[in-house]
């Protein structure tokens, strides 16, 4: 299996919703969207929103990603939103990729409540369970696939490996395979979809697609739809607001336990749907945040303290790897500028 931030589905609705694919200014293929957020002129901004806007619009680790939106953002609101190009708004429905376990997994423990969380599904929340997809490229987006069938033979054809049980490996058999325990019966569309419960669980309103069987990465939705989630997570409306680094395992290239991680550089832990960024601080190892970097760029966070969350939205459908390591990047190189006001380059 490739070492990539897993997604479940592009369907063909959802990039005609997108765009064509193609080399457009951003080359991310999603020219001519009209929902565009032109942002603020230069003379209203602080001195702290300037440096942010000046890093995302010239630091050779954010021009590099074509068009995107981010924002900065408090418990309670968005505190500063812009966009680097003309063709990603605040609006803007994208893939979500990888992004789609951090909603997922809090859905899951909302509906079950933590303290009801067996062994075995703790371990398919944070990757240890031993069950994998036996192929990163097949997709569920046929209309009317269950949660069930995604699983099956047919598409992702999860199964379980002795030999991995107890080891991290990032891979969307584990969630598959709670859900299909869960909610096999349910679709990516119609009465009683996945993305209906998952709404209900988490207050939020994204929308459906034949792709969120796979909920491990199908989910789809805009940075204004994120926000909801990342706003309610901060403010302990959430099981998950008091559990972000329950459970967490080591989850970085050589750490122990690891078989398999998308994760680059550093050190990372992996809790429930979501990973445990690390930072070298006065030469220690310390926990600075939460995310769950999507496949083609989609990046939530929260700082470990949980007083502010940020986004970088964007998708490049075609590209290279690491689409969500490089959002990740410029996202706190903008953070940072934010942060001291002054341009990080």
């Amino acid at each position: 299996m490739k070492w990539t931030w897993k997604t479940g589905l592009i369907p063909v609705g959802g990039l005609l919703a997108l765009g064509s694919i193609g080399c457009g200014p951003g080359g991310n293929g999603l020219e001519g969207l009209s929902d565009t957020n032109l942002g603020t002129s230069r003379a209203a901004l602080t001195v702290y929103e300037q440096a942010a806007v000046d890093t995302a619009n010239t630091s050779p680790d954010c021009t590099s990603l074509g068009d995107f939106y981010w924002e900065i953002g408090s418990g309670t609101a968005k505190l500063f939103g812009f966009s680097r190009g003309s063709t990603v708004s605040e609006t803007t429905v994208l893939p979500l990729a990888s992004a789609s376990k951090w909603l997922y997994a809090s859905a899951y423990v909302q509906s079950k409540g933590y303290v009801n969380l067996g062994a075995a599904e703790k371990k398919q929340l944070n990757f240890t369970s031993g069950y994998l997809e036996s192929t990163d490229d097949v997709t569920c987006g046929d209309v009317g696939t269950t949660v069930s069938e995604c699983y099956g033979s047919d598409y992702k054809n999860v199964s379980y490996h002795s030999g991995e049980d107890g080891n991290f490996f990032y891979d969307g058999g584990h969630m598959q395979k709670l859900a299909t325990d869960d909610m096999g019966w349910r679709s990516g569309t119609g009465v009683a979809s996945v993305v209906s419960w998952l709404n209900g669980q988490l207050g939020t309103s994204l929308p459906e697609s034949s792709g969120a069987v796979a909920v491990a990465g199908g989910f789809r939705g805009s940075a204004a739809h994120y926000r909801v989630f990342l706003q309610k997570l901060l403010t302990n409306q959430y099981a998950m607001s008091v559990r972000l680094t329950a459970d967490a395992v080591p989850a970085y290239p050589g750490g122990p336990g690891v078989s398999n991680t998308p994760w680059v550089s550093g050190q990372a832990y992996y809790g429930l749907g979501h990973w445990l960024e690390r930072e070298l601080v006065s030469d220690v190892w310390r926990m600075t945040g939460h995310s769950s970097p999507g496949l083609f760029g989609f990046y939530p966070w929260v700082d470990a303290g949980k007083s502010q969350y940020m986004l970088l939205a964007r998708a490049r459908l075609i590209g290279p790897e690491h689409e969500g390591e490089q959002s990740r990047v410029c996202a706190h190189k903008i953070r940072k500028a934010y942060e001291l006001g002054v341009p990080q380059l």
